[in-house]
C-alpha cells in the first residue's frame, strides 16, 4: 500500500482558517444523485468542512483523517462523527454509506486500495463524489504570494 503523507498537521489551525469553501449547489447537485440520506463518510476530511455540509441532509456524517492534528481542529456538529484513519483502510461496516465525498484528497490516496474500500463500504446504489480545484490566478503580484504558499512545505 502506498506510505501515507500527512503533510497538514503542523498548521491544522491555519488550514481549518483559510480553506475555501465549497458552493452549495455543488451538494446540491449530488443531492439529487443520493437514493437515500441515512449514511454518508467525508474520507480525508480536513477540517470537516464537508462534512458539515452533509450533516445538513443526512442522518449521520463520519468523516475520516489521516492527520489527528486535522481532526482535532474540526468543528463539531451533533451529527458528524469524526476519527481518524487511512482511507484505504476504514474501521467502517460493509455496505454501510448512501454517499462517500472525497474533497481536494484523492491524490494522497493509494487509489487501488481506495477503490476496493469504497466498494466494500457503500451500499448498493450509492454515490461517490470527488472533486478538487486547481490554483486560482489574478495578477502577477497576487500570484506570486499565492504560490509562496501554495510550495510552503515543498
Amino acid at each position: 500500500m502506498k506510505a501515507s503523507i500527512d503533510n497538514f498537521s503542523t498548521a491544522s489551525a491555519q488550514y481549518a482558517q483559510f480553506r475555501p469553501d465549497y458552493p452549495a449547489e455543488l451538494f446540491e447537485y449530488l443531492y439529487t444523485r443520493v437514493v437515500d440520506f441515512q449514511q454518508a463518510w467525508d474520507c480525508g476530511t480536513g477540517n470537516g468542512q464537508v462534512a458539515l455540509a452533509l450533516a445538513e441532509r443526512f442522518a449521520s456524517v463520519q468523516a475520516t483523517d489521516l492527520s489527528a492534528n486535522q481532526i482535532a481542529n474540526a468543528t463539531p456538529h451533533p451529527r458528524v462523527h469524526y476519527g481518524v484513519c487511512r482511507a484505504e483502510a476504514s474501521p467502517f461496516s460493509a455496505q454501510q454509506f448512501d454517499l462517500i465525498t472525497v474533497a481536494q484528497a484523492l491524490h494522497w490516496f493509494d487509489f487501488a486500495a481506495f477503490n476496493q474500500e469504497v466498494k466494500r463500504v457503500a451500499k448498493p446504489g450509492a454515490l461517490i463524489a470527488v472533486w478538487g480545484y486547481g490554483l486560482l490566478t489574478i495578477n502577477t503580484e497576487i500570484d506570486r504570494v499565492v504560490q509562496h504558499f501554495y510550495s510552503w512545505g515543498d
